[in-house]
């Protein structure tokens, strides 16, 4: 037995709406993954600062050799 016009036009208006339900979740996940990355890279840059500050000869120093 074939589905009526209503019968398809009513089970396509459900899956819209749950697609549309869908999209907004995935949406609000995206925006917390995307805040919660900002935050660890602002931590790294911040943790990477303070660590050449305290060690600044660990980090940009090169030992020039001259020839003999």
């Amino acid at each position: 037995m074939a589905l009526s016009n209503t019968e398809v036009l009513e089970n396509l208006t459900k899956q819209r709406e749950d697609l549309e339900k869908n999209l907004q979740e995935g949406q609000t996940q995206m925006e917390t993954l995307r805040q919660t990355y900002l935050k660890v890279v602002g931590a790294i840059d911040a943790l990477t600062q303070i660590e050449e500050a305290n060690n600044p000869t660990e980090t940009s120093e090169t030992e020039v050799v001259e020839g003999e």
